[in-house]
């Protein structure tokens, strides 16, 4: 589920997805267009946990703006959960939606995303449906899964950011979201946590570069007796074209 750096972390950072879409419904006259990105992270932290063991992951991505609003994508990235031998080994994500702006200049998002885990026998994969509000440099985001990750049950989560233009045309991104469980099923003993993100990036043409704190307020014990939920910085860079 965003910036280029991931379009996964359109959750974790809200309206990126959105922003991506609206640009190109922008442009309809335009017709339909294909863009790819490429990148690397020093650590993929999705919703605030670590997906990679805390280590460094290669990403990227092709999308399709059919410049009516309708958007259709797909986006990978190396993985590691730590199971030893039957290791899943990356994560592919499919999704499509409709995304445009009101006449009063409030944009919306809608949509459908399938993640999809590959090297495993386990069985990882789930859905979600999505949609986001954005007035000015704010945003609201919603997302609904009917199974979560690794059959966690339901889960719902609820997200707002707040982008700033800084000097040097450095942007300024915050962001938290609310994530809700069904059951106690996905964290150990607890049916919900924050995350959180503060994110600064800057684009040289094609290129760009973030720096982020990201973490979240579940404890050690809570996150798979690991430290993948702990707060932490990393860097990223993404090629676009």
């Amino acid at each position: 589920m965003g910036t280029k750096l991931n379009n996964k972390i359109a959750a974790l950072v809200s309206g990126s997805l959105l922003a991506m879409a609206i640009s190109g419904a922008a442009t309809a006259a335009d017709g339909p267009s294909l863009s790819a990105n490429i990148g690397v992270v020093s650590d993929y932290r999705f919703r605030g946990i670590s997906q990679t063991d805390t280590g460094p992951a290669i990403q990227g991505g092709v999308d399709l703006d059919m410049g009516n609003g309708v958007y259709l994508g797909t986006w990978a990235s190396q993985v590691d959960f730590a199971y030893g031998s039957d290791e899943t080994d990356f994560e592919q994500d499919f999704y499509g939606g409709y995304a445009g702006e009101t006449a009063s200049g409030i944009g919306y998002d809608v949509g459908y995303i399938y993640y999809a885990y590959h090297g495993s026998d386990r069985d990882e994969d789930y859905q979600e449906v999505y949609g986001s509000l954005s007035i000015g440099d704010a945003s609201l985001g919603f997302a609904y899964s009917d199974d979560y990750w690794y059959q966690a049950g339901e889960f719902y989560y609820l997200s707002a950011g707040y982008s700033f233009a800084l000097a040097n045309d450095i942007s300024l991104d915050l962001s938290a979201g609310l994530n809700l469980f069904d059951e106690e099923v996905f964290l150990n003993g607890s049916d919900s946590y924050i995350d959180y993100s503060v994110s600064v990036g800057k684009e040289f043409g094609g290129l760009a570069l973030s720096a982020s704190l990201v973490g979240t307020d579940v404890s050690d014990e809570e996150c798979f007796l690991t430290d993948w939920c702990e707060p932490t910085v990393l860097a990223g860079a993404t090629y676009s074209w």
